[in-house]
């Protein structure tokens, strides 16, 4: 099973700027997650929609279940 890491922060304008990076590691503290996407706002000089403030972070699980389209010939 993979796992990423989904970063969401506040943008200008009422947007949201999303991250997502695949192969997360799960074992990350919230402290860890936090210090990364203060990084990633303290350096958003890169970004046409700069993020503004960490919002929220979030480990998803993928899952993935092979459908057998042969079954259907």
């Amino acid at each position: 099973m993979a796992v990423s890491l989904k970063l969401t922060f506040d943008a200008s304008g009422g947007k949201t700027v999303s991250m997502t990076f695949p192969y997360a590691d799960v074992s990350a503290d919230a402290e860890d997650v936090k210090a990364l996407m203060d990084e990633i706002v303290d350096n958003s000089e890169i970004f046409a929609e700069p993020p503004l403030t960490a919002v929220t972070a979030e480990f998803i699980t993928h899952t993935v279940t092979p459908i057998d389209l042969d079954e259907l010939n």
